[in-house]
């Protein structure tokens, strides 16, 4: 949403379940034998995953290892009322993994009446207030005809058209779309992935999008922008930074864990690279998140004075006590975790060039330095 969130944003949709409060069906567009129908399906099918009690997950907001959001609230605080009666109805049976969620379909399982039921039940526990807010929702009014735009403001307002379904989807903004060379296409982000949307913004397909006369690959540039950006934003005082000796010629962000055996390897290397012109700015990336094993000890280096001294101390090149993990600046561990799961990070260590390149895992200094370097 993350970002865009991130594109597993999509399975939040399926935030469609249960607040146990009382039916208040006489102002509303289902009956009592749809609710009674409905509870039981939403029992056997939609519980496992969304909570007895449609409670969702604790933390829901933020995605697992590989970018995936965990399922949501339905009590009113999700996304649910977000959405028109025609998008709930099609996320129950498409499910989420058309368009990279994991909610499984309901379409071969369910008829349109059991849907019906199922949305039937979900929305007799949503409060009075939610249910009236969401049923006065309706589409965005049209544009009154103004005075000649711009170029730039013209092109601005046909895209928040183009995604205006796709943030009723997510429950959230995404970024503009911005056409593609391929007529009546237009790509946009979500997260650190590519969708590319039909110019009445109703169709989303994700996939390579290569120039066959080129051979540039649109898609992979787009993403490596995504990440560059996402990277820059971050202040060089929420990093560990090695500067390069003399000229920099480069830079190297590395998100990395203390426990990480080849990100101790790596890190040995480091002056190799410094020595090479080649800038190397840390990020932490606790594997496990909070109860992964290095999710302390990178606490402790970005609470400590010297983080260089620090993060060698904790990677065991050197001998040292580390500082308590309990300051601000720990705060940055669990938002650099929160960062690499979205900009694509699945393991450590992950290293991107400055224009936003991934290079997988670990690479012997006199191999990386090139690539770094844009020699190889």
């Amino acid at each position: 949403m993350t970002g865009m969130k991130q594109l597993a944003a999509f399975a939040a949709v399926s935030a469609t379940l249960l607040l146990a409060l009382p039916v208040q069906a006489a102002e509303r567009w289902y009956d009592q034998k749809q609710v009674a129908r409905g509870a039981d399906l939403f029992a056997q099918n939609c519980a496992s995953c969304h909570g007895a009690k449609g409670e969702g997950t604790k933390n829901w907001k933020t995605p697992d290892a590989n970018g995936v959001y965990p399922p949501p609230p339905i009590n009113g605080t999700g996304h649910a009322w977000h959405h028109d009666l025609a998008l709930l109805r099609g996320t129950v049976k498409n499910g989420g993994k058309p368009v990279g969620g994991v909610m499984p379909p309901f379409g071969d399982k369910f008829s349109d009446e059991d849907v019906d039921a199922v949305l039937a039940y979900v929305q007799s526990q949503w409060p009075d207030q939610i249910y009236k807010t969401w049923a006065s929702r309706g589409e965005p009014k049209a544009e009154a005809p103004s005075q000649p735009q711009s170029l730039v403001s013209s092109l601005q307002t046909g895209n928040r058209k183009v995604t205006r379904l796709l943030e009723q989807r997510l429950g959230q903004p995404v970024p503009p779309a911005v056409e593609t060379p391929v007529e009546g296409i237009y790509q946009t982000r979500l997260g650190a992935n590519v969708g590319y949307l039909t110019e009445d913004g109703r169709y989303i397909f994700m996939g390579q999008l290569i120039d066959l006369k080129t051979g540039a690959n649109l898609t992979e540039n787009a993403k490596r922008e995504a990440v560059r950006e996402r990277l820059g934003a971050i202040p060089d005082s929420d990093k560990v930074i090695y500067p390069a000796k003399g000229e920099e010629k480069a830079v190297l962000t590395i998100f990395t864990d203390t426990t990480c055996p080849y990100c101790r390897k790596l890190h040995k290397e480091v002056p190799k690279l410094n020595d090479a012109g080649i800038s190397v700015k840390y990020l932490p990336y606790p594997r496990g998140g909070a109860s992964g094993p290095g999710y302390t000890s990178l606490k402790q280096v970005w609470c400590a004075r010297d983080r260089q001294t620090a993060m060698s101390i904790a990677k065991e090149n050197m001998k040292g006590e580390l500082p308590s993990p309990d300051c601000d600046a720990a705060a940055m561990v669990d938002r650099g975790y929160q960062l690499g799961n979205e900009v694509g990070v699945t393991g450590t260590p992950a290293l991107f060039k400055s224009n936003g390149q991934k290079i997988e895992g670990y690479v012997p200094y006199q191999t990386l330095i090139p690539m770094v370097l844009g020699n190889s």
